[in-house]
């Protein structure tokens, strides 16, 4: 697939299929198989190739010195198949090392454990990776329906590309994201602490699970689906109950709130003083400095409100 870094065109579904398919069955028999260097940079390289961030929501720095990669910032160059396969592959092989690490930590097999974190990490990485993809997709995918449907049929080759277009249309992760969200679940309820040693790595990596959690409540479309948003609930409870999420949990949405109620005030106002750019960017300074406090005042009186409870 090096040779689709100059060519974006020549990554066809055809060669993503010839290269997916060896690792779902890899996978499939030993979730083991994501470590091989081969598989896993391979999962990376196609994931590389779609956007994880929104068009309109982009502010990169630099550019990639590709023209596939360069490209796929803004659009996906992975068909919607290609991406379901992906976490299809990504969450039942998480799924069977769920299964492999509850057996091992409850016969207290000590010597298995660096290698079940290690698998864990790397599902958990490409779960979170992977379900940004997704769903930049859909937000893409969703931007780009509405006007604009075909005025009439074409024939032959045509033909067959409007029906792709119209499955590509049809696409919904809805059912794979609930199927993800329970596993993420079945791995919170491990007994991590005998995994990850420290705090600070166990809050690490279940960001790698409450992340994606709140990318799919960033989409109104998924939050109106009642299955959704119990699939949401459920990951944020065990989060909260088995690993002191509460902070993290109430930090992330009040944030997630005020940064796009600050965000619309800023495009608003850009769009009325399109001159006043300057300007602009001093409101900004002013609404972060706003935020910075209240975070500091919000922190200190948790902190004293915790010592009070104990006490």
């Amino acid at each position: 697939m090096a040779d689709c870094e100059s060519d974006p065109e020549s990554l066809i579904p055809a060669l993503v299929n010839s290269c997916l398919n060896p690792i779902v069955d890899a996978v499939a028999e030993s979730p083991d198989a994501i470590t091989r260097a081969v598989n896993f940079d391979t999962l990376q390289f196609l994931l590389k190739c779609a956007p994880t961030i929104p068009a309109d929501k982009q502010m990169y720095i630099t550019e990639p010195n590709c023209a596939l990669f360069q490209k796929s910032r803004y659009s996906s160059f992975l068909a919607p198949t290609a991406l379901s396969k992906i976490l299809d592959l990504v969450v039942s092989g998480l799924s069977a090392e769920a299964d492999a690490a509850h057996a091992d930590l409850e016969a207290d097999e000590q010597e298995t454990i660096q290698h079940h974190k290690q698998l864990l990490e790397v599902f958990g990485f490409l779960l979170q990776w992977a379900i940004a993809a997704v769903e930049t997709k859909a937000a893409e995918r969703s931007a780009s329906a509405g006007p604009g449907r075909g005025r009439g049929g074409g024939r032959g080759g045509k033909a067959k590309q409007a029906g792709s277009k119209d499955k590509d249309a049809n696409w919904d992760a809805s059912t794979q994201l609930q199927t993800a969200m329970d596993i993420m679940g079945k791995v919170m309820k491990l007994k991590l602490g005998k995994v990850f040693l420290t705090t600070s790595e166990r809050d690490t990596f279940i960001s790698l699970f409450s992340r994606p959690v709140y990318l799919i409540l960033e989409s109104e479309a998924r939050v109106k689906s009642v299955a959704i948003r119990m699939h949401v609930f459920k990951v944020l409870c065990i989060a909260v109950k088995h690993h002191g999420h509460g902070f993290g949990e109430f930090s992330a949405l009040l944030n997630e709130g005020i940064r796009n109620m600050f965000a619309n005030r800023l495009l608003n106002y850009s769009q009325l003083h399109k001159r006043q750019s300057f300007k602009t960017f001093r409101i900004l300074n002013i609404y972060q400095s706003l935020w910075q406090s209240f975070c500091t005042f919000f922190q200190i009186n948790m902190i004293i409100l915790s010592s009070l409870k104990r006490s």
